[in-house]
């Protein structure tokens, strides 16, 4: 969490410097995502991946779908490997010329290969927040955390990844 701290201040400082171009369209991305389980019963972590598609309707609106692995956690016997398919909306604000805070809220259908969960595959609800960064042209960077509901536990999410807009 200290390293989402550092890039968010490194993010929310060099704002000023560069001049945002037009939000609205298509943007792909993908990256690295460290997932975390911290239940009573289960608590263990792994860094795995997610890819992303979505459109932004203005600087302030983006619906996105995202397919992420969560990858494979153990607890002493216990295991848990899943999967997720999202879909969400992205509420934005943009600071200074290049950086946009956001709040992302949706639902993702998932499915899990063992049974930590209570159950082996359902569809929840997600919540969480972020920054990003275009950088240059239609290449950005987004860092976000993200809580998600898989069955009995909360899962919670840390993703560093690039984007780019068409």
């Amino acid at each position: 969490m200290r390293f989402a701290k550092v890039v968010s201040a490194v993010f929310l400082l060099s704002g000023s410097m560069l001049a945002m171009a037009d939000d609205r369209g298509i943007y792909i991305g993908g990256g690295v995502t460290r997932s975390e389980i911290d239940e009573a019963r289960f608590d263990d972590k792994d860094d795995s991946y997610k890819f992303y598609a979505g459109y932004r309707v203005n600087n302030y609106l983006a619906f996105e779908g995202a397919l992420v692995d969560f990858g494979d956690m153990r607890d002493g016997k216990e295991r848990f490997d899943g999967q997720s398919v999202q879909a969400n909306m992205r509420l934005g604000f943009p600071i200074g010329q290049r950086i946009r805070l956001f709040g992302t809220a949706g639902v993702h259908a998932w499915h899990a290969d063992d049974d930590v969960a209570g159950k082996s595959d359902d569809m929840d609800g997600l919540y969480g927040y972020g920054a990003e960064m275009d950088v240059l042209g239609g290449l950005g960077l987004r860092l976000e955390q993200e809580t998600l509901e898989v069955g009995d536990v909360d899962l919670d999410q840390t993703s560093l990844s690039a984007y780019w807009r068409f």
